[in-house]
């Protein structure tokens, strides 16, 4: 039943991926944007909005619970305070810690060697993926950045990434290929994969282009997974139970954006806020998919 939902869902992920290609390039801003940011307040924040559920579950005491209810709201704290001190050493560690998890929702049950490249392979892949992106939006990336930190990434920072990640994301597929770790099959669609996600960025705004991997190509499959493990199966009630459930968060979260964007004069752009939001709410998100994956 798993693999027939996940089958299924990548079909859909393609056409949804092919289908926003080809709107974006047949009618670009502002309209694109604003699919986009449809897409990322609804499903993006979302799929982050049932963590304390996750925790709470399979825990056999309260204590259990409080112990990792104060680390969410410590890792929440932490990042706070980082982005207070040095806004862009906290950008720089979402990226970091974002490669990661893209890697690790995408990868991991295709996988699975030992912590150790797992981990290098996961950040590998998220690095690609950001680096890809970049390198096509470097203005509008750079837009966002200085009003988040009032600094840049420089065009050398961004190639070199970008081809840092992708010779390491080969070598390591090959090892992996060696090894017989990894189908032949399995390969090619992940380099067709990123081939198709190099175009979508090169032909879509970078909004657009954040929302389509963010919500088709991670938040969905992480839903996916998420239902799962609340629910043990992927039906009609176990879907609206994970709404009902991250409907209070989800509208917090939303609230909060629209409260930023209004009183903060000095942001003018609703895609900086956008960010600021998911980079107060990715590194504990992060850490509940770790305990729920392990």
């Amino acid at each position: 039943m798993k693999n027939n939902i996940i089958k299924n869902y990548q079909n859909f992920k393609i056409f949804s991926t092919a289908f926003l290609f080809w709107f974006s390039i047949q009618f670009g801003n502002p309209l694109e944007d604003s699919i986009a940011f449809i897409l990322i307040i609804s499903i993006g924040i979302m799929h982050g909005a049932n963590d304390l559920l996750i925790i709470s579950l399979k825990q056999v005491n309260k204590s259990k619970f409080v112990k990792n209810l104060l680390i969410y709201l410590g890792i929440v704290f932490f990042s706070g305070i980082s982005y207070a001190l040095s806004p862009f050493f906290a950008v720089l560690l979402f990226i970091f810690i974002s490669s990661y998890h893209f890697g690790e929702e995408h990868l991991s049950e295709k996988m699975n060697i030992n912590t150790i490249f797992d981990t290098i392979y996961f950040i590998v892949y998220g690095l690609l993926i950001f680096s890809m992106l970049f390198y096509e939006a470097l203005f509008e990336v750079n837009s966002i950045m200085i009003e988040l930190t009032k600094a840049s990434f420089s065009e050398v920072l961004v190639q070199n990434t970008l081809i840092i990640s992708l010779i390491l994301f080969l070598l390591m597929n090959a090892f992996l290929f060696w090894r017989k770790e990894i189908e032949g099959t399995i390969l090619a669609k992940e380099i067709f994969f990123l081939g198709l996600l190099f175009l979508v960025f090169k032909a879509s705004s970078l909004i657009l282009s954040f929302a389509i991997y963010f919500i088709f190509w991670h938040s969905i499959p992480s839903i996916i997974h998420q239902i799962l493990f609340i629910s043990g199966d992927i039906t009609k009630n176990s879907i609206l139970l994970y709404m009902r459930k991250a409907f209070f968060f989800w509208a917090i979260s939303v609230v909060g954006l629209f409260v930023l964007y209004q009183f903060i004069p000095e942001v003018t752009r609703l895609s900086t806020i956008v960010f600021v939001i998911l980079l107060s709410v990715t590194a504990p998100h992060i850490w509940v998919m770790y305990r729920m994956k392990n």
